[in-house]
């Protein structure tokens, strides 16, 4: 079962009022809420700027959907790195 991460109808027009200025800038805000992970906002947007966007999306998703971890964050960057691997084996 694989659920995606939803972008709020919303979440464009508030990124106006906080000064996000291209969508890397977004999603790493977004990532970095969803994941109550304010102070690694930088790490999200090197992902961002990075990799793909509907990747981080679909990865970000199965952390959310992992009840049991405590740091989401951690276990993201993990996902993403044996993502990674994985394209490049």
């Amino acid at each position: 079962m694989l659920i995606r991460m939803k972008v709020e109808k919303n979440y464009l027009k508030k990124t106006k009022e906080q000064h996000l200025h291209s969508p890397a800038h977004v999603l790493a805000d977004e990532l970095s809420h969803k994941f109550s992970d304010k102070k690694h906002f930088g790490f999200y947007l090197k992902m961002a700027l990075t990799h793909d966007h509907n990747l981080l999306r679909r990865i970000a998703g199965e952390v959310l959907e992992n009840q049991s971890t405590k740091i989401p964050g951690a276990l993201f960057a993990f996902l993403v790195k044996k993502q990674k691997e994985v394209k490049d084996a």
